[in-house]
């Protein structure tokens, strides 16, 4: 839905964009968690609380993104969200619209 606000989307986890950092992805918030923290106390301390969290993703399956999915699983999500995405669209074209 980025490009409806002229927001470029980008596949990276977490966006550093001038004084704006932003994070996608269910677990993408320990990763923005740990890039904040590497911005604001340095990147040592941001490794040490990795550390402490024990956080070493290792996701069992590789599908976690268009690129990486099979086309099989890519369609079946379309199919299961598309009503659902085309009503957020929608609503997020209405927002855009308000914003200008």
């Amino acid at each position: 839905m980025l490009p409806v606000f002229g927001a470029t989307p980008v596949s990276d986890r977490v966006v550093k964009d001038r004084n704006r950092i932003t994070g996608g992805g269910i677990t993408a918030g320990l990763d923005f968690g740990l890039e904040l923290a590497a911005e604001l106390r340095g990147e040592q301390r941001a490794r040490l609380q990795q550390l402490i969290m024990e956080y070493d993703p290792k996701p069992p399956f590789d599908s976690g993104s268009l690129n990486t999915a099979s086309a099989e699983t890519v369609a079946h999500a379309r199919e299961l969200l598309g009503p659902s995405l085309l009503a957020i669209r929608a609503e997020a074209e209405r927002a855009a619209r308000r914003r200008g």
